[in-house]
């Protein structure tokens, strides 16, 4: 009887230690399907950031390429001196001073003696001329 308890008891030893082998597998196996997803997506977010680091490579192209080419052009521009040129004729540089003053289309007409088309051409170039100032002083 005595041989038989302890039987028992190695036989029950053995089914603990199975189940317990059994278990650690499971959770072992479990950790490694978690290793693997997140390995997975660990490769994703990797194959993004590289997709990410493109695009932005391209963008400072871009940017950079931009810049040499507008960044000057536009401080030449602005640093060189305004050129003052001598009015093509009396009557158009007059109708300009008037139409910056405000003077009506029809007093241009008859102070200068210009058509009506080369009034509507200097207020608009006045106009334009205004509002790029504007522009200039709001930025400033």
């Amino acid at each position: 009887m005595l041989n038989s308890g302890f039987a028992l008891i190695a036989v029950a030893a053995l089914l603990a230690g199975a189940a317990l082998q059994v278990v650690l597998a499971l959770a072992g196996f479990r950790a490694r399907r978690q290793d693997i997803n997140q390995a997975a997506v660990i490769r994703d977010l990797q194959k993004d950031i590289v997709g990410f680091q493109q695009e932005l490579a391209v963008l400072r192209r871009q940017v950079a390429h931009a810049a040499r080419i507008e960044v000057p052009a536009v401080a030449a521009a602005a640093a060189a001196p305004a050129v003052r040129r001598e009015p093509v004729s009396p009557a158009y540089d007059l109708a300009g001073k008037l139409a910056r003053k405000g003077a009506s289309d029809n007093e241009l007409m008859e102070t200068c003696g210009l058509s009506r088309g080369e009034v509507d051409l200097i207020t608009r170039l006045t106009r334009l001329g205004q509002e790029g100032q504007e522009k200039t002083v709001e930025v400033a």
